[in-house]
């Protein structure tokens, strides 16, 4: 299994600019149209004994098509990492069976890993290690053929666009680069299963992007992937989304669908005669109201069903389509309690508007790495002021 050490014998050979795969030197073995990539049959796994006892997985029940990419979503603790754990065979269950490209892994662990990539959710490889050096790692750990490497390295690197750092330290790389370095190690053999667990968390927008675009990629090559993510707005780039909560599974569908049950529910309220922040505070405190977020001018709202727009004083109710958070919190209500509401905070000081931080001129080097290069900017009391940037813009330094 890419990442875990077991691996294909044979060198690779040419199927896509992504895909090289070989199998003791047959043609790639791909599951048919249709077919299921992973199937849990009444999976239950415990943790711990008496008052600590875990159910993180709860007779669990479930079919993933092949050639398709599924993103598992739910909320911390609702079982997602150990289910990916179980599916690479990193786990036995306690009860139940995983099925993995049609074989039984806990009886033929060491034959299905050799068919799947695993990327856990934790950076994986070697910090004190270049780039080049975790990927000839993994290559002699995976039993890579020698000769086949500098081929699936140039476009592991180019597909990754890790090319320039090649001999940097992986510890010294971006949070991003570090997710693709990772990715880059679980496709040296591309397997026909990939299972990444929350590659995306940590990583900017721009990576991020890129990161799906090599998820597209193997798509269309054939692969399927299993992808959980803690961001709501990535499960529209997938086909299919699975949604757990304390390891029972809550929803299955294409997402758009999902969505669409939920028409006529949301809205943009808009309230020319205060702020944004006070109308959603005023929101949230109507028992009717399941979510309210804050939009660039306005508050996105997801009511109860079958309520109506609420009669608020010169607020403006515009009908919008869903979006997957909406889905998340409709689904969750369901379950869980609603959160206690958060009171007013009291103001601390009237100095509404003094200067409470002020940078000027700031720069920092590492070495020759010029990581803060004149910087400067104000901070005010009672103002939230956010610093944006790229991995390794320098965000932390400064």
């Amino acid at each position: 299994m890419a990442a875990c050490g077991s691996a294909r014998r044979s060198a690779s050979r040419s199927r896509s600019p992504i895909i090289r795969r070989s199998r003791a030197g047959k043609n790639p073995v791909a599951e048919p149209a249709g077919a299921d990539a992973l199937v849990f049959a009444g999976v239950s796994k415990v943790f711990g004994t008496g008052t600590t006892r875990i159910n993180a997985i709860d007779d669990l029940s479930l079919a993933i098509k092949a050639g398709r990419v599924t993103g598992l979503l739910g909320p911390d603790g609702a079982g997602k990492t150990t289910m990916m754990r179980l599916a690479a065979g990193l786990l036995r269950p306690d009860r139940g069976r995983v099925h993995v490209l049609g074989e039984d892994i806990t009886k033929t662990a060491r034959s299905v890993q050799s068919r799947i990539g695993y990327m856990p959710q934790r950076f994986g490889l070697y910090e004190d290690l270049t780039v080049q050096e975790n990927l000839d790692l993994y290559a002699r750990l995976q039993g890579f053929a020698a000769a086949a490497r500098p081929a699936r390295f140039a476009e592991l690197l180019k597909l990754t666009a890790l090319g320039p750092f090649r001999a940097r330290p992986a510890g010294k790389l971006s949070g991003g680069m570090k997710q693709k370095l990772g990715l880059a190690c679980a496709l040296l053999r591309v397997p026909e299963l990939l299972l990444l667990d929350e590659p995306t968390v940590g990583v900017d927008p721009v990576s991020r992007r890129e990161l799906w675009y090599i998820i597209a990629g193997l798509r269309a090559s054939g692969v399927s992937v299993l992808i959980s993510t803690a961001y709501l707005d990535e499960a529209e780039r997938c086909d299919e989304v699975l949604l757990l909560d304390r390891g029972r599974v809550l929803a299955q569908a294409d997402p758009a669908a999902m969505e669409a049950e939920l028409h006529g529910r949301c809205f943009k309220v808009t309230q020319p005669t205060t702020t944004r922040r006070a109308l959603q505070q005023a929101l949230l405190a109507r028992a009717e109201v399941l979510e309210a977020r804050l939009e660039a001018t306005s508050v996105h709202v997801l009511l109860a069903p079958a309520t109506p727009p609420l009669e608020l004083p010169d607020t403006q109710w515009q009908d919008v389509p869903a979006q997957f958070a909406d889905v998340f919190v409709d689904r969750l209500h369901a379950r869980r309690p609603a959160p206690a509401r958060a009171e007013a905070i009291t103001a601390i000081s009237p100095l509404a508007g003094e200067t409470v931080l002020e940078v000027r001129g700031l720069n920092r080097f590492f070495g020759d790495f010029h990581a803060v290069k004149d910087i400067e900017f104000t901070v005010r009391r009672g103002e939230v002021f956010g610093l944006l940037g790229a991995n390794g813009a320098g965000k932390t330094t400064t």
